[in-house]
């Protein structure tokens, strides 16, 4: 027997879900749309844009007079190529409120089809046309003459010296063909400048379409809505991938004065279409993306160890490699600021008034960020073990609020411009140097005096090579001058073999940075003062000498000289 009890709940909501749901289908049926007021479509024009090293993030604007009520207000024109949709955002002053955005993108190609422009293009296309197939017709009739011309003369060849060759015949045939080619010429020469004149107009024709052409463009919707009507001020904001800016400088060095000039400047990029005129510019050095998540976790396998020595051979080679003193970079030559705001590793220059920049696929547009004088030390370098050449270098401090980013400089001494170097990207409060090229006041040589292998130990059973070396400097100009001066001494990398440097005149540098750093790494460095040309202290003379000691039976690389 069922239990009443039990069913009678079951059946009381099986039936009030059955009453129910006719109503639940008429509300969702008849669930009224948003009742637009209006519809506009706004001329917006470019307001702020912020701009990244690859990329700008463009806010434009409309002002229009609403009613109360919810309205549409539609955006177009802005370039489907350079936009990602999904970027588009939109925003307004209170009371205002944004309901929403939508997007779409419009194809403007099918309203040209009936433009003037259009039909002049074809018909000067077809026009070309029929000229070409003229000229191939010429050309043709010209070959096939050629062809007649040829079998007369076969002809007359074979009826040579016999009574069948008739002269007059022959005479009357190639002055026909002469006639007739003189004729064809004189029509492929009227036709080949009517095929230029045809050309030209196909393109002017061209250029005058392409002057009207449009890409296709995005149109953003923006749905506002106010209890109050008023003036309202719509904005849209989104990326643009088409613009972008990158560092440069303007270095002026005095040599009187122990600082230098550093010009700050942003060479911008905008190929976004439009024209930015009188906009409201911030530089970032940020890098926008779209969000991820952590990065995944590769797994790591234990196994039995394999025979390692090839591996550690070859380890071993590249290490060899990697610090090869050749190769460290110790020889190698290598108005109202803009307002500074610093968000972690992200810096942006906020320009002081507002600027307007074509918009040109050609070209820069340089504008100057900021000017500061960098306190300045300047010192002349000479590496003649790899250049004979005497430098001049400044070690300058970025005593200013900007972080210089990596970037072409523009290098001035004296009011001459020099011409140009790549700048690495300094902290703000960092220290940078700039090479401004060879200084020809002072002369360096650099000799190898000799070089002698003996043998050593009670024995005999060691060997060791001494080498002797000279670099002699002096001073061609009417100033004191001082000069660092650096050389190397082999490094070695075997327990039997001992490397040093002895008899050293004058003493290698003391600083402290060297000590640390570059004598580590086999680098010799001197600082050496000269005096003003002409008197007994303005040339010197550097000499030291390098012992490599072995056993006799150990075959080493070549010492380098």
């Amino acid at each position: 027997m069922l239990n009443h009890d039990f069913l009678s709940p079951r059946i009381w909501l099986v039936r009030s879900i059955a009453l129910w749901l006719p109503c639940l289908a008429v509300a969702a049926t008849t669930q009224p749309e948003i009742d637009l007021a209006a519809v506009h479509e706004v001329e917006s024009v470019v307001d702020k844009v912020v701009l990244y090293r690859n990329v700008a993030s463009i806010e434009q604007f409309a002002e229009l007079e609403l009613e109360p009520g919810t309205h549409e207000v539609v955006f177009a024109g802005i370039p489907a190529d350079e936009v990602s949709v999904e970027a588009i955002r939109a925003s307004v002053q209170a009371p205002w409120q944004v309901l929403g955005v939508d997007t779409s993108v419009r194809s403007v190609g099918d309203e040209l089809s009936d433009r003037p422009e259009v039909e002049a293009l074809r018909i000067a296309r077809e026009g070309l046309r029929r000229i070409q197939l003229q000229k191939t017709g010429v050309e043709a009739d010209l070959v096939l003459l050629g062809m007649v011309g040829v079998r007369a003369a076969s002809d007359a060849a074979g009826h040579a010296g016999t009574a069948s060759l008739d002269l007059d015949a022959l005479r009357a045939q190639f002055e026909f063909i002469r006639g007739q080619r003189t004729s064809l010429q004189e029509a492929l020469l009227v036709i080949e400048q009517s095929l230029a004149d045809a050309t030209e107009e196909v393109q002017r024709a061209e250029k005058a379409v392409k002057a009207m052409t449009r890409p296709d463009e995005i149109v953003a919707r923006v749905r506002i809505t106010a209890a109050t009507g008023g003036n309202a001020r719509v904005s849209i904001r989104y990326l643009s991938r088409n613009s972008g800016w990158d560092p440069a400088y303007s270095v002026r060095s005095n040599p009187g004065s122990d600082t230098m000039a550093i010009e700050y400047q942003a060479m911008i990029r905008h190929q976004a279409g439009a024209d930015w005129s009188n906009i409201d510019l911030t530089l970032s050095t940020a890098m926008p993306s779209r969000p991820s998540g952590p990065s995944e976790i590769i797994p790591v396998f234990v196994d039995r160890r394999p025979d390692s020595r090839p591996a550690r051979k070859a380890a071993n080679q590249a290490l060899a490699m990697d610090e090869d003193p050749r190769d460290q970079g110790v020889f190698r030559s290598s108005g109202i600021d803009a307002a500074v705001n610093s968000a972690g590793t992200a810096v942006t220059y906020r320009l002081p008034q507002r600027v307007s920049i074509p918009s040109d696929v050609s070209s820069a547009t340089r504008l100057r960020i900021a000017e500061f004088a960098a306190p300045t030390t300047r010192v002349l370098v000479t590496r003649p073990v790899a250049d004979p050449g005497v430098y001049l270098r400044a070690d300058a401090a970025n005593n200013s609020e900007y972080v210089l980013l990596a970037g072409e400089a523009a290098l001035f001494t004296g009011g001459e411009y020099l011409g140009s170097t790549q700048l690495k990207e300094v902290p703000a409060g960092g220290n940078f140097e700039v090479w401004f090229g060879i200084d020809p006041s002072i002369s360096v040589v650099r000799e190898v005096l000799g070089r002698d292998t003996e043998r050593t130990g009670l024995l005999g059973g060691g060997r060791q090579t001494t080498t002797n070396y000279r670099i002699d400097l002096a001073n061609l100009a009417g100033k004191k001058v001082s000069v660092e001066v650096w050389d190397r001494r082999p490094v070695s990398r075997n327990e039997d073999i001992d490397i040093r440097v002895v008899d050293v005149s004058p003493a290698l540098a003391g600083d402290q940075d060297y000590l640390e750093t570059a004598a580590i790494r086999g680098f010799l460095k001197w600082d050496i003062d000269l005096a003003p040309a002409g008197t007994e202290a303005a040339s010197a003379s550097i000499k030291w000498q390098t012992r490599v000691s072995r056993p006799k039976d150990l075959e080493i690389t070549p010492i380098p000289e």
